[in-house]
């Protein structure tokens, strides 16, 4: 069975070279070019049925969860065998990080960033009651000695050393020729206190959200705005790298926050602005230029100041057909949304290649990251209706309950990258606290699991997403629940609850654990 699909995969991969747009510019012949299309297609078709048959004969040899956690990853049936889960993580690490993350529109909303372009964007793709409006309204409490405050205790009290949240691009630079500093000393003085608190600042520089004038000119599309997002990365990355007791005020930064799905979301799915549906050549583009947007940020924030981690945010989103008629679907999404980013840092060269539709190409670039910063939430499972499930609860997004995906993703992004993984989101959307704690005892432990394969020094640290309950982009204010902090409302006004929510218990327990090792024990 496994040479029946050795052979299928080096039929279909010829296929798809026959069957590939020829690059801009090039001078071969179309239809000679196309022509081995004719008979690859019955030899594929044929593989492609008998490996199904032949998998219908087969039975792969049962393996035990607790010797080969890789099991639970091909049937999330087996985590009942694992019995009651206990994850503990960075306790060998004094320098690792277990945090929440949040990003500032989504949690501060249009009301507080007026000038970015989901302020326009949303109110054609949200209803009425569910947009962003002030969301949590975290902007504000970060202006404030008592705001700060209360976004410190509510840290403490869920043990953790770190906060990643993201430097509004729209807020600081609301025209191509003004830098409001105002709102940077907001940021800064945000960033001092943590620092104060014990609690270590993490900046997301590009969040999904963006200046409108940014927007207006293209955006990524156009490989002549990179410079834009450069001059604002370093001004910004200035500011908040002054020393501060003896260290940067900031030591963490996430250059571009996960490239590929926001490529796919403005133009693919039409999802975010500017909604363009199946333009699949010019999603292409926009990613490579993304991740070029990435590789001269890198360089340009190292050169300023080198002992500062940097690193590019990477959500591998990946597709399982439930049928093996969209095993072809499931092959290019997951090539547009993984490997094309993962591939570029392991080769230096961006491919992206889908027949019919594109065929981009750049050889040369020099992509680094000092940490790959990784978003998992799902292998999403589809069926010819959509998003579905094998037999896992659904949960509030469009997706299965699937913590064990993260062991997998956490390998295969440090082998890709070439360097040290940090989760720097992961959690679920659900008002069930009971499926929360659930998910959540279960991620932590898989994310476990893969420390120990990956090495301890290449793990650095865990961030739940998120630390309240905000705007989910397209998806608006509600049903979305990701936040460890419901987020209520009274006389028209809304307010972070006081206690994190039951169901975030598996994670207070880890960071607790890591406190109690590190700093409860240390003092000093």
């Amino acid at each position: 069975m496994h040479t029946l699909y050795a052979v299928n995969n080096r039929l279909w991969t010829a296929l798809e070279e026959a069957l590939t747009p020829l690059p801009r510019g090039s001078k071969d012949s179309r239809i000679m070019h196309a022509l081995p299309a004719a008979y690859l297609l019955p030899g594929a078709v044929a593989t492609g049925l008998a490996s199904c048959v032949a998998s219908l004969f087969s039975r792969e040899v049962a393996r035990d969860p607790r010797e080969d956690f890789s099991a639970v990853c091909r049937d999330s049936r087996l985590w009942e065998k694992l019995g009651p889960l206990e994850p503990r993580l960075g306790l060998e690490n004094p320098n690792f990080l277990i945090g929440t993350a949040t990003s500032t529109f989504q949690d501060s909303g249009a009301v507080n960033c007026p000038n970015s372009q989901w302020a326009d964007w949303e109110k054609g793709c949200v209803k009425e009651g569910n947009r962003s409006e002030d969301s949590a309204n975290l902007f504000q409490l970060y202006r404030t000695a008592k705001g700060r405050k209360e976004i410190g205790e509510r840290l403490k009290k869920i043990g953790a050393n770190s906060y990643r949240f993201s430097v509004e691009w729209s807020q600081i630079q609301p025209t191509a020729k003004r830098f409001d500093n105002k709102v940077m000393q907001v940021y800064i003085a945000f960033c001092k206190y943590l620092r104060d608190e014990g609690i270590q600042p993490m900046v997301t520089l590009h969040h999904f959200s963006e200046p409108k004038w940014f927007h207006k000119l293209g955006s990524f599309e156009k490989e002549e705005n990179i410079g834009y997002f450069v001059d604002f990365a370093k001004k910004a990355f200035t500011a908040l790298t002054v020393p501060y007791h003896g260290k940067p005020i900031v030591e963490y930064f996430c250059t571009i926050n996960e490239p590929t799905v926001e490529a796919m979301l403005r133009n693919i799915t039409g999802e975010f602005s500017p909604g363009n549906r199946l333009h699949i050549e010019k999603a292409a583009i926009f990613l490579k230029t993304m991740l070029k947007a990435h590789i001269r940020t890198y360089e340009e924030l190292k050169a300023i100041a080198p002992e500062v981690t940097v690193g590019i945010v990477h959500q591998p989103f990946t597709i399982i057909a439930q049928n093996p008629l969209l095993n072809p679907l499931a092959r290019y999404i997951n090539r547009f949304t993984n490997e094309a980013a993962s591939n570029l840092f392991k080769t230096g060269k961006f491919e992206l290649k889908i027949p019919f539709f594109c065929n981009v190409v750049e050889e040369g670039l020099k992509a680094k990251t000092d940490v790959v910063f990784l978003q998992y939430y799902v292998r999403s499972v589809f069926g010819f209706f959509g998003p579905t499930s094998f037999h896992e609860p659904m949960t509030g997004m469009p997706w299965r309950e699937d913590p064990e995906g993260i062991y997998e993703a956490i390998i295969e992004a440090h082998h890709s990258f070439k360097a040290p993984v940090m989760i720097s989101e992961n959690g679920i959307s659900t008002k069930s606290d009971e499926q929360r704690a659930r998910y959540m005892s279960r991620a932590l432990f898989a994310t476990q699991k893969a420390q120990e394969v990956i090495g301890k020094d290449n793990f650095q640290g865990y961030f739940l997403w998120s630390f309240c309950d905000n705007s989910e982009w397209a998806f608006g204010l509600d049903p979305q629940k990701f936040g460890a902090y419901a987020v209520n409302s009274e006389n028209g006004k809304r307010f972070l609850a006081k206690e994190p929510k039951p169901g975030i218990a598996p994670f207070i327990k880890v960071a607790q654990a890591w406190q109690a090792r590190w700093v409860m024990n240390n003092p000093d």
